[in-house]
């Protein structure tokens, strides 16, 4: 477990967000803002006809209860090799996910790379609170109030479609943070796509980590009898290997369409990756055949395919894209 003491910037920063943010350092000294996320239950968020009861998934690791995660106030950028989280930065992408999560695990134990659950937690709080945050989705502005603008590193005005279209983590309104409040998670919807830990598509089937274990090897993550399968360009929900192929197929998150007599996963409700009637905005795309690595929130041209439910599995562990980034995340 590794041990903070007290400095002045993590004081300050805790006493002008409540005690909201806290800042944490890695192995190189290098301090990240992180958003502090206290232990909750599917019944404390009014979600268990959906989701059943329990503590959350994201503050289980390898069976044991977590009082508290912590999360990345911004998208990653990148310092000698190590994924820091702070404001003002332009985002790092064209990163691949292996080099991603290698930038987060160097920081020292309990590092890592956002998980599917973590993401799924934060995107069912905001929902039990009626609020999804919007984000750049407009090279610059958000899509649905291109009055709200940010930043950006390129230099261009927002909705400008040269260059990159990145804004600065952390520069857009409160309305871009997950709980409407300049003390929440910045820019989960938009920006850039955030690469996700513990979850990977092989020929359409789904393989995952059961809880929040982070540091399990890949070779262990559960290969479940669930699978997405390519039916006649539709994306759909089955329990068996149906087609697989290279095509690009995508559908609005909350329509994905399940087979006949399809058999629910509880786990893949609450990872937001079945829809179980709580319906947060995204697209869903996937290419069925292959392995295929996930990637959350839409990117800075996402419009309203963007969202604390857009998932992309579209491409391999390889692939790097400036319109791809990562976040960090720490559970001591």
């Amino acid at each position: 477990m590794m041990i903070f003491s007290p400095d002045t910037l993590r004081t300050q920063v805790e006493a002008s967000t409540g005690g909201h943010i806290t800042v944490l350092y890695d192995d190189k000294g290098y301090p990240s803002f992180m958003r502090v996320i206290p232990r909750f239950r599917y019944e404390d968020l009014g979600f268990s006809d959906q989701l059943g009861n329990g503590v959350a998934t994201a503050f289980i690791k390898g069976g044991q209860e977590k009082s508290e995660i912590f999360i990345g106030q911004y998208a990653a950028s990148l310092y000698d090799g190590r994924a820091v989280s702070l404001p003002g930065k332009d985002p790092r992408a064209n990163i691949n996910y292996d080099a991603a999560r290698a930038a987060c695990t160097a920081k020292g134990p309990g590092w890592h790379l956002m998980t599917v659950h973590e993401w799924a937690a934060i995107a069912l709080w905001c929902m039990a609170n009626d609020f999804q945050p919007r984000g750049n989705t407009n090279w610059g502005r958000a899509h649905d109030a291109t009055h709200e603008t940010a930043l950006r590193p390129d230099g261009l005005e927002p909705g400008n479609t040269s260059g990159n279209g990145r804004t600065a983590t952390g520069g857009g309104p409160a309305s871009w943070r997950h709980d409407g409040g300049l003390s929440g998670i910045a820019d989960l919807v938009g920006n850039v796509w955030e690469w996700q830990h513990g979850l990977k598509f092989v020929d359409g089937r789904i393989h995952v980590l059961q809880d929040n274990d982070f540091d399990l090897e890949e070779a262990n993550w559960s290969a479940l009898g669930h699978y997405v399968s390519n039916e006649s360009g539709t994306a759909t929900l089955m329990n068996s290997a149906g087609t697989s192929d290279d095509d690009s197929i995508s559908t609005e998150w909350g329509s994905l369409a399940k087979a006949s007599g399809y058999t629910e996963s509880q786990l893949l409700q609450r990872l937001l990756i079945s829809p179980a009637g709580i319906i947060p905005q995204g697209r869903f795309y996937i290419r069925t055949a292959g392995e295929r690595f996930p990637y959350r929130g839409g990117s800075r041209s996402g419009g309203s395919d963007a969202g604390l439910a857009a998932l992309s599995a579209y491409n391999p562990r390889s692939h790097s894209r400036a319109i791809i980034g990562f976040r960090p995340a720490f559970v001591a």
